[in-house]
């Protein structure tokens, strides 16, 4: 019985937010449809915002990975200190 009910409150947030947004419980608009670009100067702009995109979210794993790094390399550091 138990199982049957785990799941119910996430189940009835969802028809909350949905009451909310759409008016409705159940979710009755339909997805929009997104046309491409036939300008060229809105492919060029969506090329440079993907661009700019991909070097944040690369400059982001850079640092972490520098941070993460140095933290074991002062960890390691420190062990061979005390030995």
């Amino acid at each position: 019985m138990t199982l049957l009910t785990k799941g119910m409150g996430s189940v009835l947030k969802g028809l909350k937010t949905n009451k909310k947004t759409s008016g409705s419980y159940l979710i009755k608009d339909p997805k929009p449809i997104i046309k491409k670009a036939t300008d060229p100067d809105v492919i060029k702009l969506d090329k440079q915002i993907k661009i700019a995109k991909n070097v944040g979210i690369g400059t982001a794993g850079a640092i972490a990975g520098a941070g993460v790094y140095g933290k074991a390399k002062k960890a390691f550091k420190k062990d061979d200190e005390e030995k």
